[in-house]
């Protein structure tokens, strides 16, 4: 027996009549040329229309079908194989046609190979109803570099491929599941790296017909990932390196041109004047499309016009070569080289892997910066990554020490197609090898864990960090935004830990979301060297009281209410000198003319402020969790006026261990507040000496590794 085709099917129904067609009519072929061959049917969870269709073929000679219920691409391939008689074994998908040369073309190719190949068609013609067809050119191995690179972001091969059986016994497929795929992907590469070559019948087409029920559709909308493969060990892309990419003039000048037109368009009072202007652009856009027949292979309309006798859906008629797309994966080398510029970052597996935003100046950074500490003080052998998300300037990425490996995944990926930056991070999350993941104020990361849970329940423990919840602009404040609605109510199924730094976020997310209390935890953050300065004796200068404020100036910590406070003081008596980085849409000229306010610009950390010159803290917040700046200025001996939002009051106790005011977004209790402090020093040394006593029993770094040892391991 020279070759045995599987068609492998699920619920085709009538339409592998059509694909059953194109190989018998490719087997006539090979039946001319001397080889002989059969034909074995792999029904994996069929439906009853498909099962009954291939009744009619129970008495054909060399026609064997078999049943199993394995749902899964790599058993039904490997089971049929073990069937297989043949010296060669081809591939088919019960809904895909072949041109009638493809059997036949693979054969020779194969026999007149001195190397170990594996055949693939030459060209893979896309199509569906309502869809514009896609024309894919495969080419043979280019060698281990440029096919890597490729191989990274792209599948190179198709799954429809003829071997010798001893070569795909060679490469077996894998079982995949959890959340993993795809098995003809994850053969391609295996096969390359046993150095099995990848090769193409010349002059031969697969036409693969796009559906809604497909094995690779049920996949993609899964959201499966590739699994581990060492072929991707990141030290191997080093040894690789990146491959230079030649610009496209005219593809960059078509892109533009797109965009702006695009632009045109969707400007309501612009699109009234330039409407035919636009047009005319767009006609000469896509006039270049007409082009696409000049690029299409003399062979591909030839045997796309022949396969019309068995599918009349195709036919190279001259509006649809108009449309039809032409798409060549080795000009597609952003996502490999991107990954080699992920895999520079990384010198050793982790056993710990952050994802944030970004490492800023931040509460929310130092909360992991506190992480870090705790577990390398619980497991000295460990290492870390910090992987960030967004694009940014990571100014606090050089305070991280030498055992985290920081990966600035936002950056690099910066420009790149949505689809490509999930297909980076997943290879790069998967290729990491670590199964302990820990989200800390991450929309990327809690959006890729959503489209990936089936994934992340089954293979990683995966810890959350929540702090606090935002207004969101123009909203008037009556709406509220959240990392725990909708990012963390979406995922919660497949979270091992939620961490937050007050009980007043867990009151709130559980209240809202009904989640199990169980898997919530507080984790009071620690002030690193807690060397507590005592409280003043009385006002620092001149009898003029000195009130800072330090944070971020953005509207969520209302720089507009310091600014209303500050005129209503006395500058004779009373100065607020702010230090921040301003946020987006702030300006500082807000506090120009109000002489009971300076701002002094922004700050690197609460230590590089001369709090000694201050004789209190002035902290004003929308919402908030623990601020952390609240906890600083206590070790420095200040006193607090504090808004109570969020898990402020949990420190702040008014009367007691400093002044919290419930009528937090009017500025006259605040301005009462300044200005009974003025004349109660004493009260003031007993609010701070009181609040230093709770840094000092629930703040300490020994009682937060205690708590992250139970809660962590």
């Amino acid at each position: 027996m020279c070759l045995s085709v599987v068609v492998t099917a699920h619920n085709e129904g009538l339409v592998i009549h059509k694909t059953m067609n194109s190989v018998f009519a490719a087997l006539e072929n090979v039946k001319k040329a001397g080889y002989t061959y059969e034909i074995i049917v792999h029904i994996d969870n069929g439906d009853e229309e498909t099962k009954q269709y291939f009744d009619r073929y129970k008495n054909r000679k060399n026609f064997r079908v078999f049943e199993n219920n394995f749902g899964d691409t790599g058993p039904s391939r490997n089971f049929a194989l073990s069937k297989a008689n043949g010296e060669y074994v081809a591939f088919l998908d019960g809904d895909d046609l072949i041109s009638d040369n493809w059997y036949l073309n693979a054969i020779e190719t194969l026999e007149k190979s001195d190397e170990e190949i594996v055949v693939h068609p030459e060209a893979i013609l896309t199509f569906g109803i309502e869809q514009p067809n896609i024309l894919t050119i495969q080419k043979d191995s280019l060698g281990i570099k440029d096919d890597t690179l490729v191989l990274i972001g792209e599948n190179k091969w198709c799954s429809v491929l003829v071997a010798k059986k001893d070569t795909l016994l060679k490469v077996p497929y894998r079982a995949l599941g959890s959340g993993y795929g795809h098995e003809d992907y994850v053969f391609n590469v295996e096969a390359l790296e046993k150095g099995i070559l990848h090769k193409v019948a010349s002059g031969t087409v697969l036409f693969y017909r796009r559906t809604n029920n497909s094995r690779l559709a049920s996949g993609n909308r899964n959201n499966v990932v590739i699994p581990y493969m060492e072929f991707f060990a990141f030290e191997n892309i080093k040894k690789i390196g990146a491959k230079t990419v030649q610009k496209n003039k005219k593809r960059w000048l078509k892109d533009y041109g797109y965009k702006t037109y695009k632009k045109m368009r969707d400007n309501e009072k612009l699109n009234r004047f330039i409407t035919p202007v636009a047009k005319v652009a767009l006609r000469v856009l896509e006039g270049g499309q007409s082009r696409n027949r000049k690029k299409i292979p003399r062979y591909v309309l030839d045997e796309w016009a022949k396969i019309n006798q068995i599918d009349s859906q195709l036919y190279p008629y001259k509006d649809v070569l108009d449309r039809v797309g032409i798409y060549d994966p080795e000009k597609n080398i952003e996502v490999g080289n991107a990954f080699f510029d992920i895999a520079k970052y990384v010198t050793k597996m982790p056993e710990y892997v952050f994802i944030v935003p970004w490492i800023v100046r931040g509460g929310a950074d130092k909360v992991l910066f506190n992480y870090i500490e705790a577990l390398k003080h619980i497991h000295p052998e460990w290492h870390f990554a910090v992987i960030t998300t967004l694009p940014a300037k990571n100014t606090w990425a050089k305070k991280l020490p030498g055992y985290v490996d920081f990966i600035d995944f936002g950056n690099i990926v910066a420009g790149l197609a949505p689809y490509m930056q999930d297909e980076l991070f997943s290879r790069m999350i998967i290729q990491l090898k670590c199964k302990n993941l820990h989200i800390i104020n991450s929309e990327y990361g809690y959006d890729w864990v959503r489209r990936h849970l089936d994934l992340v329940r089954c293979e990683y423990n995966l810890n959350v960090s929540l702090f606090a919840w935002e207004y969101i602009a123009g909203s008037n404040m009556k709406a509220v935004y959240s990392y725990d609605n909708p990012c963390l109510f979406e995922i919660f199924s497949g979270v091992k830990n939620v961490f937050t730094d007050n009980e007043a976020m867990i009151k709130y997310t559980i209240e809202k979301n009904g989640f199990d209390k169980e898997r919530f935890r507080v984790h009071y953050q620690p002030i690193e060297n807690q060397v507590m300065i005592a409280p003043k004796q009385g006002l620092v200068k001149n009898k003029k009281l000195r009130v800072l404020w330090a944070g971020r100036v953005v509207p969520l910590k209302l720089p507009d209410l310091v600014a209303s406070i500050g005129k209503h003081l006395d500058p004779k008596k009373v100065v607020i000198d702010v230090y921040g980085e301003l946020g987006d849409g702030v300006s500082a000229k807000m506090f120009d003319d109000i002489a009971a306010v300076n701002y002094w610009g922004a700050y690197d950390g609460f230590k590089s402020l001369p709090t000694d010159e201050y004789d209190l803290l002035l902290y004003t917040s929308l919402t908030d969790g623990m601020p952390n700046v609240i906890l600083e200025a206590t070790m420095a001996g200040l006193p607090i006026i504090a808004s109570n939002d969020g898990g402020v009051g949990e420190f702040i106790k008014n009367g007691k261990t400093g002044i919290l005011i419930e009528d937090y977004l009017n500025y006259e209790p605040y301005v009462e507040a300044i200005e009974w402090a003025m004349d109660n020093t004493e009260k003031l040394r007993e609010y701070v000496e009181n609040a230093q006593k709770l840094l000092e029993s629930r703040h300490s770094f020994k009682k937060f590794v205690s708590i992250v040892k139970k809660d962590i391991g």
